[in-house]
C-alpha cells in the first residue's frame, strides 16, 4: 500500500513537472514559431539535388527568407546528402505542406516503434501520443530522429536475421551516419550479411546522390570544412564529448572513453534488449553535435529498463528521462549540461543492466560448483577408459 502511494506521488509530481515545462516554454515555442524545425534546411538541400539551379548548401538565414521562415540561422547545414534524399518525395508540395506531411510520417514512424516491441496497433498508437510528453520526441516531429528510433528497434526486432538487420541499421544511419554503430553487434558475432545489406543501402543512397547530383559530395566536403567545426563549438551544444572537455578538460575526456568503453563492453557480452540499448547509447554518445531531441532513439530501451526488475538501472533511466525536462525548463544555455546529463545516466544504467542481465548469481554460482564436484575426476576417467 505504501510503495502504490509513492508511485502515485511521483506520478503527480511528474505530471505536474511536464504541464509547467510545456505551458511555460515548448508549447508557446511551437505556436510563436512554427516553421522553426530542422526539416526545413533539409527541404532546401533536397530541392536542390532536383532542382540544380539551386544551391545544396547555402546561408540558411537567406535561404530561410525565400521560404517564408524568420530565423538567424547564419550558417550552412551540416547535414549529409543522404539526409535530404530522404526528403525529396515531399518536395512535390510547398514547405508549410511539406512541413506538416513530414511530421505525420515521423509521429508514424513512432506509432511503428512501439509496434516493433509487441505491442498491438491501438496500445502503440497511445504509447507513440503518450511519448509526445517527453520533449525529444515532440520536438523530433521536425527532426529525423524517430527514423533513426524505427530503424535500430527494427534491427533489434530482427537480430537473428542479419541481411534485414543490416538494412535497417543501414536506412537509420542515412540522415546522421552515427546509428552505424549497431553495426558492433552483428560484425562482433561474425553475422557477414549484415553487412552486405548494411553496404548496400549506402552503396545504393551514394548512387542515387550522384545520379541527381553529381557534385553532391564535394559541395557537403566543400561546406562542413569550417562549417562543422563551428557548430561543435556552439554554446548550446549538448554533444558528450563537448560537454565533457569543457566541463574537465583532459580527465573529463578521459572519463567519457571510461564510460563508452564499460558500455560498449556491456554491449558485447549478450544479444538482449539492455545490449541493444547500449549500441543505441554509443550511437548517441559518439554524436560530434547533440541537441534535446537527439535523444529520441534512447525512448524505447529507457522505458524497458524503467520496467526491468533491476533497481539501480531503474533509476538511472528515470533520472535520464527527467534531464529533457529540466533543458526545457531553463533558459537555452543550460540546455548542453542536463543533454549531456541524460546521456550518461541512459549510458550507466544500460550497462548495469546488460551486466546485471548477463550475470552469474550466487546461489547459481554454487549450484555450477555442486554440479563440478559430483563429476568424476579427469585421472579416474582416464584410468576406466585405459583399462
Amino acid at each position: 500500500m505504501k510503495r502504490k502511494i509513492v508511485w502515485v506521488i511521483i506520478l503527480i509530481a511528474f505530471s505536474i513537472i511536464i504541464g509547467v515545462v510545456y505551458a511555460r516554454n515548448i508549447i508557446p515555442d511551437m505556436i510563436n514559431y512554427p516553421l522553426r524545425y530542422d526539416i526545413a534546411q533539409d527541404y532546401i538541400g533536397a530541392r536542390a539535388l532536383v532542382h540544380h539551379n539551386e544551391k545544396l548548401y547555402p546561408v540558411l538565414v537567406t535561404a530561410f527568407e525565400k521560404m517564408g521562415i524568420t530565423w538567424q540561422a547564419d550558417h550552412r547545414s551540416t547535414h549529409p546528402p543522404s539526409a535530404f534524399l530522404l526528403v525529396v518525395p515531399f518536395t512535390l508540395f510547398g514547405y508549410p505542406l511539406a512541413q506538416t506531411f513530414w511530421m505525420l510520417s515521423m509521429f508514424a514512424c513512432i506509432v511503428i516503434t512501439a509496434r516493433a516491441f509487441s505491442l498491438n496497433w491501438k496500445k502503440s498508437l497511445l504509447a507513440a501520443v503518450l511519448s509526445l510528453a517527453w520533449p525529444p520526441a515532440i520536438w523530433s516531429l521536425g527532426q529525423f530522429t524517430p527514423i533513426w528510433m524505427l530503424g535500430l528497434a527494427l534491427a533489434y526486432r530482427f537480430r537473428h536475421k542479419p541481411i534485414l538487420s543490416g538494412l535497417f541499421i543501414g536506412l537509420a544511419s542515412l540522415p546522421k551516419y552515427f546509428a552505424a554503430a549497431a553495426m558492433i553487434q552483428p560484425l562482433w558475432r561474425r553475422r557477414w550479411k549484415a553487412l552486405v545489406s548494411f553496404a548496400a543501402v549506402w552503396l545504393g543512397a551514394v548512387a542515387l546522390i550522384l545520379l541527381l547530383c553529381p557534385d553532391a559530395l564535394s559541395a557537403y566536403a566543400a561546406s562542413n570544412i569550417g562549417n562543422s567545426i563551428d557548430q561543435i563549438l556552439r554554446p548550446d551544444n549538448g554533444a558528450l564529448v563537448v560537454v565533457a572537455w569543457r566541463l574537465g578538460g583532459w580527465p573529463g575526456i578521459t572519463a567519457m572513453i571510461i564510460l563508452v568503453l564499460c558500455v560498449l563492453l556491456a554491449a558485447l557480452r549478450t544479444e538482449g534488449p539492455a545490449a541493444w540499448g547500449c549500441l543505441v547509447w554509443l550511437s548517441i554518445a559518439t554524436l560530434p553535435i547533440a541537441w534535446v531531441y537527439s535523444l529520441l532513439p534512447l525512448l524505447p530501451w529507457l522505458i524497458l529498463t524503467i520496467k526491468s526488475a533491476n533497481m539501480y538501472p531503474r533509476l538511472l533511466a528515470l533520472i535520464a528521462v527527467v534531464m529533457p525536462y529540466l533543458s526545457a525548463a531553463w533558459v537555452p544555455i543550460a540546455n548542453p549540461w542536463f543533454v549531456a546529463l541524460s546521456i550518461v545516466f541512459s549510458g550507466i544504467a544500460f550497462a548495469l543492466a546488460a551486466s546485471k542481465n548477463n550475470a552469474v548469481t550466487f546461489n547459481q554460482f554454487v549450484q555450477r560448483i555442486k554440479l563440478v564436484k559430483k563429476l568424476p575426476h579427469p585421472s579416474l576417467v582416464n584410468m576406466t577408459i585405459d583399462n
